[in-house]
């Protein structure tokens, strides 16, 4: 009965406004030039640019490109924390991060995908730093491929998505303050988002192969199987040219759809990490996306990509219509729950070495 009233006493109810997107069809452009990195938005050693999602979507997605501008010996770990966001993607665009995601050390690299799940507890503890101007941080060429051996460091950044752009951050252990036990901890709380599960593909997962598009011969894409682990939220895919190398008959050449069955009225977001390609809108109008442009769009306002450069490599985002059904919090209900802090923990077990269980593994409810 006591343990039943603590986890009552700590639960905020969502009771914002719905993540109701703009009347009419959504269309915004926003070219690489027309943002910048803001240093200290969040983290005082990181950049933050945001690419227009937003604005666009009335607060339904945030979407935003983050950089380190310092080394993890000049600006120490974030410390044990967790984002209370319904859906919440990581995409790693260059330089090397190590996180501990509910006790278990993940290296966030080029060409991994993690969806990070809206409640998991975690701590960024260690990220790369290459020596440079501030320009030139700024500059930092961004890949979604796994870096060659022997290629110059770079700092540490990533594509970033949340739904919705307003949610808690809450701290569980000031970055000072973490202990080894802390960092080999997992944890459990009433605030997992429902549905959702942590998940992380890599490069060279099986799943992550490239396979032709659907109705598309002259492109292929990568599945990054985020939809389930956001619980039917947010799907996404990496698009490039056809390489050529995929065997007729073989399980990597059955045709992929950058679509979700049954799926209407959602938002797109095209991001072009490298190269170039075009899209036409419905009315006919071809549209350019150049390096670093972000498309945020109503579902089906734009075709697939055509006249790519060799080297393009374009992820593309789907929101579900679903998301429009959610709540955002309040300025109240984000400060109350902030002000909880690690009060928030129902539970804490240290792992012990070489335990492999799951992600959340202490939340009854996650998703298998």
């Amino acid at each position: 009965m006591a343990e039943a009233a603590l986890k009552t006493d700590l639960i905020v109810p969502i009771t914002g406004r719905l993540l109701t997107v703009p009347d009419g069809p959504i269309f915004n452009l926003q070219r690489a030039d027309e943002a910048d990195y803001e240093i200290g938005e969040f983290r005082a050693w990181a950049g933050y640019k945001n690419l227009g999602s937003d604005a666009a979507t009335n607060g339904l997605a945030h979407f935003q490109h983050v950089i380190s501008f310092a080394g993890t010996d000049q600006a120490g770990r974030t410390g044990v924390h967790a984002h209370f966001a319904h859906a919440h993607i990581v995409i790693p665009t260059s330089g090397r991060g190590v996180f501990s995601y509910d006790g278990i050390t993940t290296e966030a690299v080029p060409g991994a995908v993690i969806v990070q799940h809206g409640g998991t507890i975690h701590d960024q503890f260690d990220y790369s730093y290459a020596p440079a101007s501030d320009a030139q941080t700024r500059a930092t060429p961004q890949s979604i491929e796994p870096p060659a051996s022997g290629a110059p460091q770079r700092s540490f950044s990533f594509l970033e998505l949340f739904v919705p752009l307003r949610f808690a951050n809450v701290e569980i252990v000031p970055p000072k303050q973490v202990t080894e036990e802390d960092q080999r901890a997992a944890w459990d709380h009433p605030y997992h988002a429902p549905g959702a599960r942590y998940f992380l593909q890599s490069a060279d997962d099986a799943d992550a192969a490239y396979r032709p598009v659907a109705g598309q011969p002259d492109m292929e894409a990568r599945d990054c199987e985020t939809w389930t682990a956001t619980g039917g939220l947010v799907a996404m895919w990496i698009v490039r040219p056809a390489s050529g190398t995929t065997q007729v008959g073989a399980p990597q050449a059955q045709p992929v759809a950058l679509s979700v069955a049954g799926e209407v009225g959602g938002v797109e977001i095209f991001y072009m990490i490298n190269g170039s390609a075009k899209v036409r809108r419905a009315d006919g109008k071809g549209v350019d996306l150049q390096t670093g442009d972000t498309l945020t769009c109503s579902q089906g306002a734009v075709g697939a990509p055509f006249d790519a450069s060799p080297g393009m490599r374009l992820i593309r985002l789907f929101i579900a219509a679903r998301a429009q059904a959610l709540r955002e919090r309040t300025p109240d209900e984000i400060a109350r729950l902030e002000a909880l802090g690690p009060a928030i923990i129902t539970r804490r077990e240290v792992r012990p070495a070489g335990d492999t269980r799951p992600v959340n593994y202490l939340h009854d409810g996650e998703a298998r």
